[in-house]
C-alpha cells in the first residue's frame, strides 16, 4: 500500500482538483488477489491472462463542508464513472485510474470527516 501527504499529491477527478482534505494521507492498495489467472485449455496447453478481480482502492477523508466532498457524494448517489488522476507531485508520476467510480463513503470519524474509496479495475490503462 502506498501513502501519500496531501500537500505533495493532488487528486483529479472528473477533471476537478479535489480539495478539503481532512487527514493527512492519501491511500492507494491493490488487491490481494494474484495479477495472472492461469487457463488451461483441452490438450492441457495454458496460458496467463489478467486477472479482472483484481482491483485499485484508492481512499481519502474530507471535510464534511468541503465543495469537494459535496461533489463526492452527488457522484456516489448517481453512480459516476469516471477517471481518478493522483499526481506526486515530489517525484512529478502520475498514476490515471480509469473506469474509476466511489465504491464508499465511510460513516463518520467523528463529525467532520468522512472517508471516500474508490475502487479502479485499470491504473496506467493496464
Amino acid at each position: 500500500m502506498a501513502q501519500f501527504n496531501i500537500r505533495n499529491v493532488e487528486l483529479v477527478w472528473r477533471g476537478l482538483t479535489l480539495s478539503g482534505f481532512a487527514s493527512s494521507k492519501v491511500e492507494v492498495a491493490q488487491g490481494e488477489a494474484s495479477s495472472v489467472t492461469t487457463v488451461f485449455g483441452i490438450a492441457g496447453e495454458s496460458i496467463n491472462v489478467p486477472n479482472p478481480k483484481r482491483n485499485w482502492t484508492i481512499r481519502s477523508s474530507f471535510h464534511v463542508f468541503s465543495l469537494s466532498y459535496s461533489i463526492l457524494e452527488q457522484d456516489n448517489l448517481n453512480h459516476v464513472e469516471d477517471t481518478l488522476i493522483v499526481r506526486d507531485l515530489n517525484s512529478g508520476t502520475t498514476d490515471i485510474f480509469t473506469k474509476c467510480v466511489i465504491s464508499s463513503i465511510g460513516n463518520k470519524r467523528d463529525g467532520n470527516e468522512r472517508v471516500v474509496t474508490w475502487s479502479a479495475p485499470l491504473r496506467n490503462a493496464r
